[in-house]
């Protein structure tokens, strides 16, 4: 009796003593979601560039749209956006900073004739995104083409099929029990996917089988190679798949199953969200605790005070926002055992793009008027930013399944890995077959936002890299004589614009740090940087001896390419638009010959190529004659300093403020000139890009005259010996160029009805528009006017970006000009 007693109080006290922990759980849990949603939350990026690929000499038009990564709103974090364009060597050829006082702005990339055809990056992020993993920054492939067909090799990847195959392959199958686990005597379900692109649409039956032999079950993989089948696992007993192809058979093992543990297997039937929880422990449930959220919100947060060894749990779909839902559930020591992720899609939650027009079809040459809205169920004008290009068809394949802001906000940023044609999920609505394919995704997917030891348990407090509101102004003050030491003294800031504006002295803090900003301005300002020992009223020469270092911040990220969405444009449709421009360059060329024309500046047909005269006038500064590795720098306008300039040099290599040549194999220090005389590397941040003219690389005997290294990196200014009077460094002042946010160029849209150079030239674009920037409002219709131009073909509009409350939108409508 005395020991049943004291069973009873031993029981009852542990039961107190979980239920005390499984309330501190649950309210950790809530406090951390809830500062990770208000405080802590992410920042997403997107960029909609203009089309899909182009060609040397084109610019890339793009809007960028920065929103909380939570709700999809406006970010109250960063003002400050970085784009680049970087090749395939990793080196970045451009980069602009973009003001974000909305969510979207405008930017483009001038492509470079001199550049290779090739793979290049479109890259965005933000400062305060940098303390995440770079796998968190919008990344595009962008493939650059030359009409010149020997210059550009299109690659495709190679489909084994069973008439290229040369012998058979083994292909790669993965299984995925739902939840993480197959746990003994419980049912499982398990997802399976062949990883093979030949298996993407060639369906394959796969049958299990056990230890011995003995049929459980068999299942045939539907489109992307995905399949699922259950099946519940007995003690002692293991399991494989049989896969058949083309009389070759092939085994693989599934996972051992656990002895003990947790199942999670969960349902979105469209209606309802169906979880259920099961356990083959003799305390059954009891101490679990199950958290859902979306994006970090919080949607349920419960612990289970029973033993139970089965529960149930149904959430109403219409509760519930667009995107995915992570699913987890924790062990009574606090550990997740068991996740799983969901897609919800709630035609109720869905804006729609209503793109009307007066009619269909145009002539050349005609104005076409677009009226544009966004509505929510109720029809009601929602307000939002939207960005729309209207691409030639014939150039340009419609292709409804690559990545748009809807497939990026909703799905894509928040899974580890990419999905590949995300578009197919979104193209039509309530399509059963593409929602159940999508589940099995989820299923063979990851959340990758955050881990839950990291929110729950790290007490790490301030980032590494800070929220940027705009651009600012920091470096150090050192003593000017040995030892060189830290000196807190005054500083001064002033710009010497068209109207000069002197910032208040700030005092450098006891670590010789100064900041100034955050300010916002755009293109380049002169400015000066002061110090002095006293205070600026002296007059003393002495009490200059300050040395100013300016801040040069912490380089760019590194650039993860394994989790870029990649360009999925087919070798046909390259090759179709290659022959389609060349076939608008004839046309082009056609019409010159006609006339005198104006190629974007008035030149004469009677003058001399002004290319070849540029090329005479480069080597005529030079003492050596040409060069085969030339840039010309006055065709860059997006580089702030000399250093920046060589982001755009073949060969080139820029890590911090080293520079490296990379010649037939090797990788040489060079060395480096200014109008021809020897200067240090770190002079170059301190050279404005503006006052320079053009660069030569010289390599191997080419650098003989100058040097035994190998490699010599020349620059040439714009005046001839400029280089001092372009930098000035005196005690206790310096003085540059400050580099602000990046001032798009606007995109050429001609007036066939009031413009007079229109009718000297032919019209031939294949962005017959680009309008970066469109608000709607709740009063009415957006009207967007152009003009369409003198080739003969179908146009698709495309429109895409987010209303006020964070719903992404996508859609689409067609002309046709006869």
């Amino acid at each position: 009796m005395k020991k049943y007693f004291f069973l009873v109080i031993a029981l009852l006290v542990f039961a107190s003593f979980i239920s005390i922990q499984e309330n501190y759980f649950t309210q950790l849990v809530k406090e951390k979601a809830e500062n990770y949603t208000l405080n802590n939350y992410p920042e997403k990026v997107y960029v909609h560039t203009d089309k899909p690929y182009y060609t040397l000499g084109d610019d890339i038009w793009f809007s960028a749209y920065l929103v909380n990564g939570v709700t999809h709103t406006k970010s109250k974090k960063s003002n400050l956006l970085y784009a680049e364009f970087i090749n395939d060597k990793d080196s970045i050829i451009v980069q602009e900073k973009l003001f974000m006082n909305d969510v979207n702005t405008a930017g483009n990339f001038k492509i470079s004739k001199k550049l290779s055809p090739g793979k290049y990056l479109i890259r965005a992020y933000t400062n305060y995104m940098r303390n995440e993993n770079p796998e968190y920054f919008f990344q595009k492939e962008i493939s650059i083409l030359s009409l010149d067909t020997k210059k550009t090799i299109v690659k495709t990847s190679q489909i084994p099929t069973t008439k290229n195959k040369a012998k058979p392959f083994k292909p790669t199958l993965n299984f995925y029990p739902e939840g993480g686990y197959l746990i003994n005597d419980l049912k499982n379900a398990v997802t399976i996917k062949l990883k093979d692109p030949f298996f993407d649409d060639v369906p394959i039956t796969i049958s299990i089988l056990d230890n011995e032999n003995h049929f459980i079950t068999d299942l045939t993989t539907t489109k992307f190679g995905l399949g699922l089948f259950y099946l519940q696992p007995e003690q002692d007993k293991t399991y494989y798949a049989l896969v058949n192809i083309e009389g070759n058979e092939y085994k693989y093992q599934l996972p051992k199953s656990l002895e003990k543990g947790y199942t999670l297997n969960a349902l979105n039937n469209g209606k309802d969200l169906l979880i259920n929880l099961q356990s083959n422990l003799k305390q059954g449930l009891f101490g679990t605790s199950l958290v859902i959220h979306q994006r970090g919100k919080l949607i349920y947060n419960a612990s289970q005070t029973t033993q139970k060894l089965n529960q149930n749990l149904k959430i109403k779909n219409d509760d519930l926002k667009n995107g995915v839902i992570h699913i987890t559930l924790f062990n009574p020591e606090r550990k997740p055992v068991c996740q799983r992720l969901v897609f919800i899609n709630n035609l109720n939650n869905n804006a729609t793009v209503n793109i009307t027009k007066p009619k269909d079809y145009y002539g050349s040459r005609k104005e076409v008027t677009l009226n544009l809205n966004v509505k929510n169920k109720d029809q009601q004008n929602l307000v939002s930013n939207l960005s729309m290009s209207v691409l030639d068809l014939n150039a340009y394949p419609e292709n409804s399944k690559e990545e748009n802001i809807k497939t990026w906000l909703l799905l894509n940023s928040d899974v580890r890995g990419k999905i590949k044609n995300p578009g197919y999920f979104f193209e039509k609505e309530n399509d059963r077959e593409r929602t159940y394919l999508l589940d099995l995704i989820m299923r063979t997917n990851g959340w990758r936002r955050f881990t839950w030891p990291n929110l729950l348990y790290n007490t790490k407090n301030k980032p590494e890299f800070e929220i940027e509101k705009g651009i600012t102004i920091s470096g150090k003050t050192l003593a000017m004589k040995s030892p060189y030491g830290i000196k807190s003294v005054p500083t001064r800031f002033t710009f010497m614009g068209k109207k000069i504006i002197q910032e208040p002295i700030l005092k450098s803090n006891l670590r010789g740090k100064f900041s100034y900003g955050p300010y916002i301005f755009f293109d380049s300002i002169p400015v000066l940087l002061e110090a002095r020992l006293t205070d600026f009223k002296s007059k003393e020469s002495k009490d200059r001896n300050v040395l100013i270092i300016q801040d040069k911040g912490k380089g760019s990220p590194k650039v993860l390419r394994d989790t870029l969405f990649k360009n999925t444009n087919k070798e046909a449709d390259i090759t179709a638009f290659l022959n389609y421009e060349n076939y608008l360059k004839e046309l082009d060329a056609a019409f010159k010959q006609q006339q005198y024309v104006l190629d974007e500046i008035v030149i004469s047909t009677t003058l001399k190529d002004k290319e070849s005269e540029r090329e005479d006038e480069m080597d005529a500064r030079t003492s050596y004659g040409g060069s085969f590795r030339r840039f010309d720098a006055t065709e860059d306008s997006f580089s702030a300093t000399a250093l920046e300039l060589l982001y755009n040099m073949q060969g080139v290599i820029i890590e911090q403020d080293s520079v490296y040549v990379r010649n037939q194999g090797s990788t040489t220090v060079p060395l480096i000139l200014f109008d021809e005389a020897p200067i240090d590397v770190t002079e170059l941040s301190t050279i404005p890009a503006s006052s320079v003219s053009f660069i030569d690389l010289l390599v191997g005997s080419e650098s003989a005259i100058f040097t035994n290294s190998g490699a010599v990196v020349s620059m040439y200014s714009k005046t001839g010996n400029a280089l001092r009077k372009n930098v000035k460094r005196k005690p206790g002042i310096i003085d540059f160029k400050a580099v602000g946010f990046y001032t798009a160029k606007e995109f050429y849209a001609p007036d066939h009805i009031n413009g007079v150079e229109e009718q000297t030239k032919a019209d031939i674009r294949t962005t017959l528009h680009w309008v970066p920037k469109i608000k709607t409002k709740t009063t009415g219709d957006v009207s967007i006017k152009f003009f369409t131009s003198d080739s003969k073909s179908n146009y698709l509009i495309q429109v895409e970006g987010i209303t006020e409350n964070g719903t992404p939108v996508y859609g689409t409508s067609k002309i046709i000009v006869e």
